[in-house]
């Protein structure tokens, strides 16, 4: 576009200033090297017409609870609680019991400590392919592969600073699509080997690599599918297999 609109501007402002860039994530304790936590990174947010409607009538209470990013409101999304799970079963416990180590340990909850949360690509979508006149508008590109080619080169080197001063213990990546791009975030040069399983007669796999500047590990995406970690028993190959790696994470 020849003429930025002022939310585009705002947007390109805030996502490649390396001082905000807590402010475009979800939450949590970013840590530090004496003290690490586990990051867990999305691909972005997801953004269905269900949160539209509910972010329409809710109140300053429920307000207040979203920008503390509360438990009881994690639980009531799938990402969250399969994140949940995961991050129990690396803890060492069954992914079952997801519900009790959230409310334990308060991952991504304002004021918690020991896990992050964000997202390669900051915009919320209802789907991945999503792009259309208000996110245009709201950013400046004519299409989502502009944006994602500018936040690679803009916001990734942000992201990677911020690795680089936290060093966290582990790095989570959630979607196999973007294996390269997480990668590049944490500075990994050679493409770990992929460890397939099977659950259920339905293939998976997850991708492991000690290299760069955190340890990261690149799983299928937590919101479900065939080919995602759908199962307690898939989220519990997945974890085993980190730790196996890992240890002692």
């Amino acid at each position: 576009m020849d003429q930025l609109s002022s939310a585009a501007r705002a947007f390109r402002a805030r996502v490649g200033d390396e001082s905000r860039f807590l402010d475009t994530c979800d939450g949590g304790d970013h840590g530090a090297p004496a003290s690490p936590s586990i990051w867990v990174l999305g691909i972005e947010p997801g953004w269905s017409l269900a949160d539209e409607a509910a972010d329409e009538k809710r109140t300053p209470e429920m307000a207040e609870l979203s920008n503390q990013y509360s438990i009881g409101l994690q639980l009531s999304w799938p990402y969250n609680r399969n994140a949940f799970k995961l991050l129990a079963a690396i803890d060492g416990r069954p992914p079952e019991h997801y519900r009790e180590f959230a409310e334990e340990r308060r991952p991504f909850e304002q004021g918690s400590k020991g896990y992050f949360k964000g997202n390669l690509f900051p915009e919320p979508f209802n789907n991945v392919g999503a792009w259309d006149a208000e996110a245009t508008e709201s950013t400046g590109f004519a299409t989502k592969a502009e944006y994602q080619a500018w936040l690679r080169a803009t916001r990734f080197p942000v992201i990677r600073s911020w690795l680089e001063k936290c060093r966290p213990k582990l790095v989570i990546g959630t979607g196999l699509t973007h294996l390269a791009d997480f990668l590049t975030i944490t500075g990994t040069t050679e493409t770990p080997l992929a460890y397939p399983f099977e659950v259920n007669g339905q293939p998976k796999r997850i991708h492991v690599a000690m290299s760069g500047i955190a340890p990261i590990a690149v799983v299928p995406h937590l919101s479900g599918g065939a080919n995602g970690l759908n199962s307690y028993e898939a989220t519990r190959i997945t974890a085993d297999r980190i730790r196996t790696i890992l240890q002692p994470v």
